[in-house]
């Protein structure tokens, strides 16, 4: 009877025990997409002067880069190249690495955001520009209004 009073005061004693906390998990790293759409608007930023920096357009922008690269599937070789990205003249070579289909849909969530932020600021002077088109490259197919607009696009 004793042993068995024992065991059961054993046992209640491992059920009360605290486990050990779980080691902390690791700082999550950002995503190809997000350190692609930083370099791309940092890039723009870089041409403004630095009391222009348009925080929420800034950051808005960043939000609509990532979601286009993340929903559309970027390529690696195209995030890398736009992550290596120092000035918005590097943007030529990483457009060839973007489809038209990729193309079209940035330009057009770019010029919806513009669109619907240049109506709420009626008559205010834009703080940032579009993602840049290469000189020389035309719109892609069935980007309509969008020619020379703005992102980088697949030749």
């Amino acid at each position: 009877m004793r042993v068995a009073a024992l065991g059961g005061l054993a046992a209640v004693l491992v059920a009360c025990q605290r486990a050990e906390a779980p080691p902390p998990a690791a700082p999550k790293r950002p995503t190809a997409c997000e350190r692609a759409a930083d370099s791309m608007v940092g890039a723009m930023l870089a041409r403004l002067p630095a009391s222009d920096e348009p925080t929420e357009q800034a950051d808005a922008l960043r939000r609509l880069i990532r979601v286009r690269c993340e929903q559309d599937g970027w390529s690696a070789e195209a995030t890398r190249c736009l992550i290596a990205m120092q000035k918005l003249d590097d943007a030529a070579p990483c457009a060839k690495l973007l489809t038209d289909d990729q193309q079209a849909a940035l330009v057009r969530d770019q010029e919806g955001r513009a669109g619907a932020s240049a109506g709420a600021r009626a008559g205010a002077r834009p703080t940032s520009e579009p993602v840049s088109r290469p000189p020389g490259s035309a719109a892609p197919s069935g980007a309509g209004p969008a020619a020379g607009s703005g992102a980088p696009g697949k030749r």
